[in-house]
């Protein structure tokens, strides 16, 4: 029982070191900081798998808050339980915490600044790139047929030309894979009959 405990404060501690490494990468907004944790979380540590962690992924957009948050506290779940938890979002949380009690200290001192001002328009289309990146590794994982790409699809479509609300649209997918899956189900249940039928004859 002592090892247990020993192994899962280890755990934990791992947990922290490595978000607390990734916090300072959020600068720029949540999303930019996702291919940074896949890489973190599934191909140098190996906690979770690419496929769990495109669904934490998802899972962690459709809730409210953060993404790179909610992405830290799921992930530190899913590996270690809450202590998992509550050491990711302390991690992840505590640099940007720092971070930004400092940039506020100085903004109004450095605001007008050129060469700030240069900084923050190189950051924002490489934060763009970062969005893009995180979108084509979840793409592997995400469209993998014409229903998944027909969501995908509608739903930018939805973003892109209406005044529609972000919620409204997860739940437009959720209600799409509701019906792709039973019409599925359905459709697997009638040829396993048929199946049975020609083997009975």
């Amino acid at each position: 029982m002592e090892l247990r405990d020993e192994s899962k404060v280890r755990l934990c501690a791992k947990l922290f070191v490595s978000f607390l490494k990734i916090g300072p990468t959020t600068f720029g907004g949540g999303y930019a900081i996702l291919p940074v944790i896949d890489r973190e979380v599934t191909e140098y540590r190996k906690w979770l798998s690419p496929k769990e962690m495109s669904e934490i992924t998802a899972l962690s957009g459709a809730a409210p808050g953060g993404i790179g948050v909610n992405v830290a506290a799921l992930a530190g779940y899913r590996i270690a339980g809450i202590p998992g938890l509550l050491s990711a979002v302390a991690g992840i949380s505590l640099p940007t915490i720092l971070i930004m009690l400092i940039l506020c200290v100085a903004a109004s001192g450095f605001s007008g600044n050129r060469y700030v001002q240069a900084a923050l328009h190189g950051i924002k289309p490489t934060v763009v790139a970062l969005i893009v990146y995180a979108a084509i590794r979840m793409k592997k994982q995400a469209l993998h047929n014409a229903v998944t790409w027909g969501v995908a699809v509608t739903c930018l479509l939805l973003l892109l030309f209406f005044p529609v609300q972000p919620l409204l649209v997860l739940v437009i997918g959720i209600i799409i894979g509701l019906v792709a899956e039973a019409v599925f189900s359905s459709r697997d249940a009638n040829a396993n009959k048929e199946q049975g039928k020609h083997r009975s004859m």
